[in-house]
């Protein structure tokens, strides 16, 4: 099997011959549909497909594509959902998953791992290689039962939509071994190409399982959150941390993220300049809510995120929703946009929206903060009263003595 190595992409085009030629704006009964979904290694692969054919999207994003693994029935998902759905795609691997007694039977390899970008148009594909790769899988992946060769990539698309100018479209899969310091650092590898490609592609989507779950369960957990930083984010998700820290951080406050750059000084200089200089919105707007629309839950409800997220940018979003809902196809619910092209206007109104978020959010920690600190004092007088009632009727017994 030597299909690809990491880092590289493979590409398959199963389209019908009639999308293969541009279609013609008037052919194009709606808007641009566009999902984001983290498969699981397509353990529901015919479930997952059924979904996908249901919503028929323009351009998915997709990641966890599992090819030739023994733990998702030795067969090639990319090629395999291309072919049913008749779309283009290329995959851009991540990883070859090395097959080893080491592994459970669930987690067997044997093959590769990767992102995918699947779509009805003509495409051009690259992979990022992030400069930021928090977890070393090829000397360490042994220590977590998962050897692997390899590292973190995404995959770019310039894909060429019918209605308006062609869409830059990203897909993403972030470390999970690692903590707030770690994905920090891959995003702002995001940030950075997504600026850099602006003059060309205004119009972008950025879309993947970013793995935001630092904080719940996982924060007492030195392998899901293994960063220093975790017990200094106390009372906020990392989802939360995220917008109030970089993404309402935006080129009108400055080249340099000052908000970082304190955190940074308060911490000891843990975030590198590169990070602080990098960690500068663009653009990026995600309408799903960072407190409500959880992406996964795991643990019987006691874990959960939004892990996944769904950036437009200069795009204006008409409808979104969530599908899998229940987590019976993946562990991570599919999200799912309408969108058309918009006036460079748009992107500050997704600023001032991220912006009121952030503010809300720092209001919601500072009330929980209060709360938190009037419960404790609550408790602590309620405590004081008790001893000195029971003083009180130790004395009193005294005297009766």
């Amino acid at each position: 099997m030597d299909l690809a190595l990491p880092g590289e992409i493979i590409e398959y085009d199963f389209r019908r011959s009639s999308w293969r030629v541009e279609p013609a704006a008037a052919d194009i009964p709606r808007p641009l549909r566009v999902v984001q979904w983290n498969i699981e290694r397509g353990y529901k692969l015919e479930a997952v497909i059924a979904t996908l054919q249901r919503l028929d999207a323009d351009i998915l994003c997709l990641q966890e594509i599992d090819i030739f693994n023994q733990r998702s029935g030795n067969t090639n998902h990319g090629q395999i959902i291309a072919e049913r759905l008749g779309l283009n795609c290329g995959i851009a691997i991540e990883f070859q998953e090395l097959a080893s007694p080491l592994r459970i039977p669930a987690q067997q390899g044997g093959g590769l791992h990767g992102n995918a970008i699947f779509s009805k148009y003509d495409m051009t594909f690259r992979a990022i290689q992030h400069a930021h790769q928090p977890y070393n899988w090829p000397r360490d992946g042994s220590l977590l039962g998962e050897p692997h060769l390899g590292q973190r990539c995404t995959l770019v698309a310039e894909v060429s939509v019918p209605k308006g100018p062609p869409i830059l479209a990203y897909s993403a899969h972030f470390e999970c071994f690692t903590g707030i310091v770690g994905r920090t650092g891959q995003l702002c590898d995001l940030l950075q190409d997504s600026r850099e490609s602006i003059d060309e592609f205004p119009h972008q989507l950025i879309f993947g399982d970013f793995n935001t779950f630092a904080h719940s369960l996982a924060r007492l957990s030195p392998r899901y959150a293994n960063g220093w930083y975790r017990f200094r984010t106390l009372g906020m998700t990392e989802s939360e941390w995220w917008i109030k820290n970089i993404l309402s951080w935006y080129p009108e406050d400055g080249a340099i993220n000052r908000r970082l750059e304190e955190e940074e000084i308060a911490v000891d200089q843990r975030f590198s300049t590169a990070i602080i200089r990098s960690a500068v919105n663009p653009g990026w707007w995600d309408p799903f809510d960072v407190v409500k629309d959880i992406t996964i839950s795991n643990h019987a409800g006691w874990m959960t995120a939004k892990a996944d997220w769904a950036f437009v940018r200069q795009l204006k979003v008409l409808r979104h929703w969530m599908e899998n809902r229940d987590f019976a196809e993946s562990d991570h619910r599919c999200l799912v946009l309408e969108v058309e092209h918009a006036h460079i206007d748009i992107i500050d109104e997704h600023r001032k929206l991220t912006k009121r978020t952030a503010r809300e959010l720092e209001l919601r920690r500072s009330s929980k903060f209060w709360t938190w600190c009037s419960l404790v004092a609550a408790a602590s007088l309620s405590l004081i009263a008790f001893k000195l009632a029971r003083s009180s009727m130790s004395s009193g017994f005294s005297r009766t003595a």
